[in-house]
C-alpha cells in the first residue's frame, strides 16, 4: 500500500471522529467534549497538510510546519479536555502561553534541519509527551467508568507508538526498517486514535448518564421534601389535615382490618390567652401542647393539627380507655409551663375525647364522635363537674337534649 493511501485512510477515519465529536458537542453540554472536538478537527487539518507535502514538494517545509503545528494543537487540546474531565479548572492564560514554544518548534523544525528523520523524531517525542501528560491528568478522574479505561489504554498505546516512531526514526540510518512499516504506520495510528475517539464518546455519554441520575435523585429528594412540607404544619411540625386524607388513601388499599382509637384535643381558653398575652405567646402555648401530647403517645402514633388549637391523634391497635388514662399525665406536664414572653409559669388546660374505631372506613365518623366527646369534656371542666365515664355520658346526653330543645 502506498504511504499516501494510508494517510488518506487515516484522514477519513480521524475526520469521522471529528464529525462525531462536533455533533455530540451540539447536543451535549460538556466542556471537555468542546476541547476534544476541536482537537480532532486540528488533527484532521494536520493530516491534510501532511498529504499536501506529497503533491507540493516545493512548499513541503511550510506545509510540514503547519502539519506539526496543527498536530501539537491536537495534543494541547487533548490534554486540556482531560484536565477538565478530571475536575481541573479551565485552561488559564498562563497555560495557553505555554503553547507558544510549540508554535515556534512546529514552524521552525523544517528550517532547522534538512534531516527528515530527525524532524520526525522530534515530532514523535513531542506527541509522546502530550499523550503521556493526557494519561497522567486523566488518571485521577472521579468518574472511573469503562470509557475512562478505554481512553487510558488508547493514550498509553499512542504514547508507546510515538516512542516507537522516535526509535525507528533515530535508528533508520543504521538499520533497515521492516517491510511495510511506513506503509501501515498510518493505519496503526488510526487504530489507536479510533480507540481514543470511542473512549471519549463513552466517557461523555457516561458522564451525561451520571448527571441525569444525580438530577433524578435530587428531583426525587426535592419531591419528598415538598411532599413533607405539604403534609406538615409549620408551627407545630405535626401532620396537617391534608396528610390525614393522604393517610386514609394509602391505608385504604390494605385488605387486613385496622382498628384502634382516635383522640381529639382542644386547648382551653385559647382566645383568652391570645387576648391577654398576644398571639406569639399563643403560638408558643400550641407548640407546648403538641410537645406534651407527643410525650404521652407512642412513637408510631400519628398526631394531626386539625384546626387552630385543635388536634387529632390516631393510635392503631390501642383502645380508647387506656389511651384516656394516658392523658392524665398531660395535665401534670402542662400544669406549670414556662412560655417565652411570660414572666411566670402558666397552667394550660386541654380538653380531650377518645373513641374506638373498628375499621378505617369508620375513621372520619369516629373523629366526629371524639370531637363531640371533647366538647363534653370541655363543658364539664368549665362547670367543675366531676369527670367520670358515667357522669360524662349522662351529661353528654343532657347536653344533646337541651340542644334539641333550643
Amino acid at each position: 500500500m502506498d504511504p499516501k493511501a494510508g494517510l488518506i485512510i487515516q484522514l477519513v477515519g480521524v475526520s469521522l471522529i471529528a464529525l462525531l465529536a462536533i455533533f455530540l458537542k451540539r447536543t451535549i453540554d460538556v466542556y471537555a467534549l468542546k476541547r476534544w472536538s476541536k482537537a480532532w478537527l486540528l488533527l484532521s487539518v494536520s493530516l491534510v497538510f501532511l498529504l499536501l507535502t506529497f503533491s507540493y514538494e516545493a512548499y513541503s517545509p511550510q506545509l510540514l510546519g503547519l502539519s506539526f503545528l496543527a498536530e501539537y494543537g491536537f495534543g494541547f487540546l487533548l490534554v486540556s479536555g482531560c484536565r477538565n474531565f478530571s475536575g481541573t479548572n479551565d485552561t488559564t492564560l498562563r497555560q495557553k502561553l505555554l503553547f507558544l514554544p510549540f508554535v515556534f518548534l512546529a514552524l521552525g523544525q523544517p528550517y532547522f534541519s534538512n534531516d527528515l528523520e530527525l524532524t520526525r523524531a522530534v515530532n514523535a517525542l513531542v506527541m509522546s509527551a502530550f499523550y503521556l501528560i493526557a494519561f497522567v491528568v486523566l488518571w485521577p478522574a472521579k468518574l472511573r467508568t469503562f470509557g475512562w479505561r478505554v481512553m487510558l489504554i488508547a493514550l498509553g498505546m499512542l504514547a508507546v507508538n510515538s516512542v516507537k516512531y522516535l526509535f525507528v526514526s533515530i535508528s533508520q540510518p543504521y538499520a533497515a526498517l521492516p517491510s511495510g512499516y511506513l506503509v501501515y504506520g498510518s493505519l496503526i495510528d488510526l487504530m489507536f486514535q479510533t480507540l481514543l475517539g470511542f473512549g471519549m464518546v463513552m466517557v461523555v455519554l457516561e458522564r451525561v448518564l451520571a448527571d441525569v441520575r444525580t438530577a433524578n435523585e435530587e428531583l426525587q429528594t426535592g419531591h419528598k421534601k415538598l411532599e413533607e412540607i405539604a403534609h406538615i404544619d409549620p408551627l407545630t411540625t405535626a401532620l396537617n389535615r391534608h396528610a390525614f386524607f393522604g393517610y386514609l388513601n394509602r391505608r385504604g388499599d390494605e385488605t387486613s382490618p385496622v382498628s384502634g382509637c382516635v383522640g381529639f384535643f382542644d386547648i382551653d381558653d385559647m382566645k383568652s390567652i391570645n387576648d391577654l398575652y398576644g398571639h406569639d405567646v399563643g403560638d408558643s402555648v400550641i407548640r407546648a401542647v403538641v410537645r406534651a401530647i407527643r410525650e404521652i403517645i407512642r412513637a408510631e402514633d400519628l398526631i394531626f393539627r386539625w384546626g387552630g388549637d385543635e388536634f387529632c391523634v390516631i393510635m392503631i391497635g390501642f383502645e380508647a380507655k387506656p389511651a384516656d388514662e394516658r392523658m392524665k399525665k398531660m395535665e401534670s406536664l402542662l400544669s406549670s409551663t414556662s412560655i417565652k414572653g411570660v414572666d411566670h409559669p402558666i397552667a394550660i388546660g386541654v380538653s380531650h375525647g377518645f373513641e374506638n374505631f373498628a375499621d378505617l372506613d369508620d375513621l372520619e365518623a369516629t373523629i366526629k364522635r371524639a370531637d363531640a366527646g371533647m366538647y363534653r369534656s370541655k363543658k364539664i371542666r368549665k362547670e367543675g363537674v366531676d369527670v367520670s365515664p358515667v357522669s360524662t355520658a349522662h351529661l353528654g346526653a343532657n347536653i344533646e337534649i337541651h340542644a334539641g330543645i333550643q
